[in-house]
């Protein structure tokens, strides 16, 4: 097992059984065989629940193992031990572990532990059961039977341009629905339909970025893995020979060289560097591990003809160099700097990029240098200087910008629409670069960004535009304009091509809205008005419920679980609300729910047209997610007094209720609100149902006390 397993007090279901839960939250999403499996039953006593939990109409569907078992990891986190899950996915432990480290930053969003739980085993209801159960069934299903709304990301309505010619620089986004681990395994066209590549081409994409492993596309000296590498290459070839025919470069996405399991270097010690938990790093101060790296990039760069580039992250959460994470602790390189480390990593892949004659361009992210993770303003510039001149930099716009909310002040650490950078810092360093000779790129976020990404972008273009503005005044025209959230091809992309084209605003709402323009520009005003209110910190982006909307359950009891990375917020609101007393923080999300509401309001009286519709839509839905983050602050302070605060606890329920009915409602209308490329979704028509189950529930208990 990848991850510690802990016994904690696991959060209570609203069920009589707790195998109803496994149920309701897999039925469809697995094979009725395989509950069955999982539950110790047959399959005809696995209908006939479903079907008195009202299950009955729903179909297995094929997608969820496929492209939702983040999803159903999630739902099943804390209901099911680690050989049940394995048994519902029908994965080895070799694939789990393999997921849960590798796929992005999921065991950070699992809290890091697996929380230890029984062995969930079916048995029959008796009478109170079974009458509490019909009762469940009646909430579960009053707001109507599921709709298949789940990975239909094409159908509904959808905001299309019919621009022509691209601006000025590089546009790099990552696919709205590419997978985050092994993607080369598979047919590109499953996630990068030509649907998809055209609209990309239409708004100005030029670039794809995907993750991408080493050990995955070449030859791999320490440990046999096979010669999976060669299918993988021979996919990479075609997705890229695809987007070739859209004007579109591909970009690998590098956290180089990757760690192995302690136990791995049995035998070959002479290569381990740095120890974190179960893993040991690969030392890149042995001539064997620099040789690898070398070696991998100039035999992949060589067959695979046409590769844009590759993208570098040398200081992340990921244990790669030995001083890739604070503290390293190999007794080979403990006296080298770290920004000499992350620098030798960097031009080992020029020098190998350049050898293969691939034209391809290595773009180092600076993601880390910085005092976040120990360096000097000194160091950060040393490590530049030690940078190939060839080797472009790419820094976070908004890192270390100062702002200021309800009286409050703090810095941006990590991704922020609400605060359009860049930084001081950032300038300093974007202009360093540049005058190093270096070509330079800005990190940022149009569509969405952590503040809430569980729409494919809010329409908030006048802050998109002023940053773009500010990065002109730097001379930067290239941008890393998503993260793995925020890909899809939206109107906030058509908008950043066309500022590479010389548009200006008034001139882009105009091309847009025709003669509604006037009225969609107040209505974005205010939409950005309200969401400048956001009381922005790092803990707030992470661990607050915003993210999964309503579909966090709540509790009157107090939880011991601490909320985990945009997956699970339980009571733990002081985490959430980073440097803001509470007062402030639900002060500042009152002002942003204020005025994004007159936002919307204004929206609704153009929504018949098409591309008014979608911002209505997608504002709507992220004004729901802010307001789930308010009541669930407000549930959790008042909940600590509950008999003095009866009343607006009462009212916080009501709310919420509504809110999620609204919600639910809103999901419905298109399959890609409350989904993530990394998290696939946040949550869905079942998972909201269970909700209001959660509220029923809550309201029963407030109404005995």
């Amino acid at each position: 097992m990848v991850l510690e397993e802990k016994k904690i007090k696991l959060p209570k279901t609203d069920f009589p059984a707790l195998w109803q839960a496994v149920l309701y939250r897999n039925y469809g999403f697995v094979t009725k065989e395989r509950l069955a499996e999982v539950l110790g039953t047959d399959v005809k006593t696995v209908e006939a629940e479903a079907e008195r939990l009202g299950l009955g109409n729903i179909v297995y569907n094929s997608q969820w193992i496929k492209s939702g078992y983040i999803t159903i990891i999630k739902n099943n986190w804390f209901l099911l031990n680690y050989e049940q899950l394995m048994q519902l996915l029908g994965w080895e432990e070799e694939k789990l572990d393999y997921v849960i480290k590798e796929e992005d930053f999921l065991y950070v969003k699992l809290g890091n532990f697996k929380p230890y739980c029984e062995r969930v085993q079916y048995y029959p209801l008796d009478e109170a059961e079974k009458a509490e159960t019909k009762k469940i069934a009646e909430i579960l299903n009053g707001q109507g039977k599921e709709e298949s709304e789940a990975f239909d990301f094409f159908s509904a309505k959808s905001a299309v341009t019919t621009a022509h010619g691209e601006g000025e620089g590089r546009r790099i986004v990552h696919g709205y629905i590419t997978p985050c681990i092994d993607v080369f395994s598979t047919d590109s066209h499953s996630y990068l339909p030509d649907k998809l590549l055209c609209r990309y081409a239409s708004v100005g994409v030029n670039g794809l970025w995907f993750h991408a492993m080493l050990s995955e596309l070449s030859p791999y000296p320490f440990k046999n893995l096979g010669d999976g590498y060669k299918a993988r290459r021979k996919n990479l070839q075609e997705i890229v020979e695809r987007c070739k025919k859209y004007g579109i470069k591909v970009f690998l996405y590098f956290n180089e060289p990757r760690c192995m399991r302690t136990e791995d270097f049995k035998g070959q010690e002479e290569i381990k560097g740095t120890d974190s938990g179960i893993f040991s790093a690969l030392c890149m101060g042995t001539e064997k591990v620099r040789e690898y790296l070398y070696g991998a990039v100039f035999s992949l760069f060589s067959q695979v003809k046409g590769i844009g580039g590759i993208m570098t992250i040398t200081m992340s959460e990921n244990l790669t160099h030995c001083h890739s994470l604070q503290g390293g602790n190999c007794p080979r390189c403990k006296d080298t700097p770290p920004y000499e480390e992350a620098a030798l990593v960097n031009n080992i892949i020029q020098k190998a990029l350049k050898d293969s004659k691939s034209g391809a361009e290595l773009i180092a992210n600076l993601w880390g240098w910085s005092e976040f993770s120990g360096w000097t303003r000194e160091e950060i510039f040393k490590g530049i200087d030690l940078l190939d001149q060839e080797i472009s930099v790419l820094c976070n716009s908004e890192y270390g910008l100062a702002i200021e909310k309800g009286g409050v002040g703090s810095k941006v650490i990590d991704y922020s629409l609400s605060n359009p950078g860049p930084s001081e810092e950032s300038k300093e360093l974007l202009t360093y670069a540049k005058e190093a000779g270096h070509k330079t790129y800005a990190k940022i976020q149009v569509n969405n960004s952590w503040e809430c990404s569980s729409v494919p972008y809010f329409p908030v273009f006048d802050l998109v535009y002023e940053h773009l503005s500010n990065l002109r005044q730097l001379g930067v025209y290239n941008y890393m304009l998503s993260w793995t959230l925020g890909g899809w091809p939206s109107l906030s992309l058509d908008l950043t091509n066309a500022f590479g084209k010389g548009e200006d605003l008034d001139e882009w709402y105009c091309k847009k809205f025709g003669e509604n323009a006037s009225a969609i520009r107040e209505a974005v005003r205010l939409l950005c008005r309200g969401f400048k209110n956001y009381p922005f910190s790092l803990s707030g982006l992470y661990d607050s419920p915003k993210n999964q909307g309503y579909a966090n359950l709540w509790h009157f009891e107090w939880e011991e679980i601490p909320s985990m990375m945009v997956s699970f917020s339980f009571d733990d609101y002081e985490q959430w609300l980073g440097p803001y007393p509470y007062e402030i923080y639900v002060s500042q999300m009152k002002k942003l729910l204020t005025e994004t509401e007159k936002g919307i309001a204004l929206l609704e009286r153009y929504k018949s047209e098409e591309k008014v519709f979608e911002i209505w839509l997608y504002a709507s839905v992220v004004y729901l997610h802010f307001a789930a983050d308010y009541e669930q602050t407000v549930f959790s302070f008042l909940k600590r007094d509950i008999r003095n605060h009866k009343k607006e606890i009462g009212e916080v329920l009501s709310r919420a209720e509504e809110g999620t009915k609204r919600l639910m409602a809103l999901q419905k209308l298109d399959g890609k609100i409350g989904y993530e490329a990394s998290n696939h979704y946040f949550y869905t028509t079942r998972s909201l149902k269970e909700k209001l189950l959660n509220l029923y529930r809550l309201k029963e208990e407030l109404n005995s006390l």
